[in-house]
């Protein structure tokens, strides 16, 4: 089916844009200014500090900082001067392999977390450590630590 093009409907001209029409409404239009109906509302949740603890992983050459909450989500990429002598091939595989490693940390922590409110409820067994390990795939703080130090030492070998 076809739709005849804007405009009216008996008017010979149809230019090809005239979909994309519109007007501007002048200042004494009556447009309400947001900022004196608003006021100084802030939308807390758009704040730059997340909510509840951080994770800071920074590679061993100091070039690239992930901050990641604690759900795991990346919050922010530090990066210093010297990450402009990287190409950017490499700095952006940098950033995603230093953001695996916070959001790692993250998970471990709410490993730990989950473990310690199983705890309280009288869960603290092998069951309830393999359910969270391998259910719900959280890596234990000793493994995030171990995977940690294994990539450092495979990437960043003979590196100062």
């Amino acid at each position: 089916m076809t739709y005849p093009p804007p405009g009216a409907p008996h008017d010979g001209d149809h230019h090809e844009l005239a979909g994309l029409d519109f007007s501007v409404r002048g200042e004494d239009a009556g447009e309400p200014d947001l900022g004196a109906v608003l006021g100084e509302y802030s939308d807390d949740a758009s704040g730059d500090d997340p909510a509840g603890p951080t994770f800071t992983v920074a590679n061993p050459p100091g070039t690239v900082t992930v901050t990641a909450s604690m759900d795991g989500h990346v919050h922010q990429v530090d990066l210093s001067p010297m990450a402009t002598t990287l190409t950017e091939s490499v700095l952006s595989e940098e950033i995603v392999v230093i953001a695996g490693l916070a959001t790692q940390d993250a998970r471990s922590a709410q490993y730990e977390y989950m473990l310690d409110g199983m705890r309280e409820h009288g869960h603290d067994n092998v069951t309830t450590r393999d359910f969270l390990n391998r259910d719900l795939d959280l890596p234990t703080p000793e493994q995030a630590r171990a995977a940690r130090a294994e990539l450092f030492a495979a990437r960043y070998a003979g590196e100062e």
